[in-house]
């Protein structure tokens, strides 16, 4: 601290240390990883609501973190790294549009009827030959 007061009164301005962020962006990578299987999962098992809204918490939590690399506060490797999962969760946020619309459109049908109960009587079928 007095280091800075001391650039500062000598007329230099202090230089500002990166913060580090690794521990919070591989949070963020991980919950996105977990996101992406729940929105793959979505079709069938009805999980795309949940994996949407942890893919909305990522987008937005890396949202607010483009502030701080505009500032100068993270590493080059951690805004590059930001960057990366800001650009996954985007892809991901597209996904889970289209895979709500595609998921409204097959609720409307008879699809989930048919696709579970062709499982349950698979399953059925594997439980007795057993």
């Amino acid at each position: 601290m007095s280091d800075k007061v001391d650039a500062l009164f000598a007329g230099e301005l202090p230089t500002q240390t990166p913060i580090e962020a690794k521990k919070r962006l591989l949070r963020l990578h991980r919950t996105l990883w977990i996101a992406i299987v729940l929105d793959v999962l979505g079709l069938p098992c009805w999980t795309s609501v949940p994996g949407a809204a942890l893919t909305l918490w990522v987008w937005l939590a890396t949202d607010a973190d483009l502030v701080r690399i505009e500032a100068g506060d993270y590493s080059d490797a951690d805004a590059a790294f930001l960057m990366k999962i800001r650009r996954y969760a985007s892809i991901a946020l597209v996904f889970c549009v289209a895979s709500l619309v595609l998921q409204i459109f097959l609720l409307s049908t008879a699809f989930y009827q048919r696709f579970w109960g062709s499982i349950s009587v698979a399953l059925q079928h594997l439980w007795q030959s057993t």
